[in-house]
């Protein structure tokens, strides 16, 4: 199969890819779900629009046929993937590339006319975060930090290159790959393990991380302060990172650093943190279900509210409702 693509905006690509194959791609919960016709291959693909100029793709597609695709880069695009299964070949103004299991790669490209090809019968596996450099330089923590990053565009421009792989970075792309969360907690995760991502890239690379311990002043600890109780307050539909940074005046770099720093944990930990603490209490006090309890503190699926209450008590919320129903028993039985 052949096709031909113009990618004039980041977010198109994968549109026009639907269009193609004759797919349509479902919405869920902020997110797009492709499963590929069968008359094309096996497989899905999901993408998650984190904000313009960035979106999240994973890929698990196996095709019938050969699939060739001319891909005119008509706009910027900065994307870092990482392939755990399959092959990839990718040829472009007389340099090519070969993409292998377990490798990651990084690229920038910018009026490219590029050939890339997938082998029939080969399941292809594949994490993309895909950014505009005025999505990326977003991320910048200050002016240095800034300069670094576009440094980074500097040395990939024109380029499809593979970057050294790393325990972290395989342990990150396994997170990416087994999220189980859903709506707005699964945006807020996933934009925090791209973050993480950007990050572990420059590490990896030798470019200096991706912002070193941010300066913390005053007015900047005030604001983080009041990130916690917007966090706090709205746990059960949460903030986008974005909107946090947003509605207290903080850059996101610092905001997402600093408040690691200066509570020892993740905005993301803390939402699912307060998510299991008004659990237990609904379920103590209010005397809820399972069921009941799990909507009550934002989730749509009991499975992933019931492997999260495990994770943070060390029991199923059924047995916990068990072990409540037996204390009271026995408290009745000694009054």
């Amino acid at each position: 199969m052949k096709l031909h693509i113009l990618n004039a905006d980041i977010h198109k690509y994968y549109d026009q890819f639907t269009t193609f194959i004759d797919g349509c791609m479902y919405p869920n919960d902020g997110e797009q779900n492709l499963t590929i016709p069968s008359h094309v291959g096996t497989g899905s693909m999901n993408r998650i629009r984190i904000r313009p100029g960035m979106e999240i793709v994973i890929a698990d597609i196996t095709f019938h046929e050969d699939m060739k695709l001319q891909i005119q880069e008509a706009c910027p695009l900065f994307e870092l993937s990482y392939c755990l299964h399959g092959e990839i070949y990718c040829e472009w103004n007389g340099k090519e590339s070969h993409t292998e299991q377990l490798t990651g790669n990084v690229l920038f490209l910018e009026n490219e006319l590029v050939y890339e090809e997938k082998k029939a019968g080969l399941r292809n596996q594949l994490l993309e975060i895909r950014l505009s450099p005025e999505a990326l330089l977003q991320y910048a923590g200050d002016i240095p930090e800034k300069q670094n990053m576009q440094k980074w565009l500097q040395r990939y421009k024109g380029k499809i290159d593979r970057y050294p792989d790393s325990p972290l970075i395989h342990k990150c792309v396994s997170e990416f790959m087994n999220c189980t969360y859903q709506g707005s907690m699964k945006r807020l995760y996933m934009e925090s393990k791209a973050m993480e991502f950007i990050a572990l890239f420059g590490e990896v690379e030798g470019l200096g991380p991706v912002g070193g311990k941010p300066f913390l002043s005053r007015d900047d600890m005030s604001k983080l302060n009041s990130v916690r109780e917007l966090v706090m307050k709205r746990y059960e539909q949460p903030l986008s990172i974005r909107e946090l940074s947003r509605r207290v005046g903080l850059n996101e770099f610092k905001l997402k650093k600093g408040f690691r720093e200066l509570y020892g944990m993740t905005i993301f930990e803390l939402v699912r943190q307060q998510r299991m603490e008004k659990a237990r209490w609904y379920m103590e006090v209010e005397r809820l279900n399972v069921g009941e309890t799990a909507v009550s503190v934002g989730y749509s699926n009991i499975s992933n509210f019931t492997t999260n209450f495990r994770k943070h008590y060390g029991c199923n919320p059924s047995e916990y409702v068990k072990r409540i129903c037996q204390r009271d028993v026995i408290s009745d039985e000694y009054q």
